[in-house]
Order: structure tokens, then sequence, then C-alpha cells
């Protein structure tokens, strides 16, 4: 899969993501690592937070170009 990184903001203003994301990250949001997965999540500033929530694991690109849809997503190249 090619790097991808997308980034928008929701009408409540979190800022959102879709990107891979290591297994510490993973873990530390109580997920398991899928195979070849983007990841779509949202900053988390709670002080009990890890900085991230994970909201859905994208497991195909047909996937993530409907979240692209759906939240109006642009695309960052990194």
């Amino acid at each position: 899969m090619d790097d991808i990184f997308l980034v928008g903001t929701t009408e409540t203003g979190s800022e959102l993501y879709v990107f891979e994301l290591s297994q510490q990250t993973l873990e530390d949001n109580g997920m398991q690592a899928e195979s070849a997965c983007l990841y779509l999540y949202e900053t988390d500033n709670r002080p009990t937070g890890s900085g991230i929530r994970v909201l859905a694991s994208l497991p195909t690109m047909d996937s993530v170009y409907r979240i692209v849809d759906l939240f109006s997503l642009r695309q960052i190249t990194v």
C-alpha cells in the first residue's frame, strides 16, 4: 500500500486522520494490528487519553476512498 496521509476536521472540530499506526499505538488503544491496514482516528486531548482515538480500520483502498468522500478529507503527501 502506498503511504497515504489524509486529514480533515469534523463539524465538532475534531481532527480526523487516515494513516498506518504502530503496534504500540494500537495496543495503547486496545486493538491488535491488522495486516496492510490503514486506520481512521481522531485527536484525543483528554488527560487520560493516549493522544488519539482509533475509530476504524480501513482494510482496502475502496474503504479509504469512501471515508474520504464521507468526511471530505484532503490528501497530504508524506
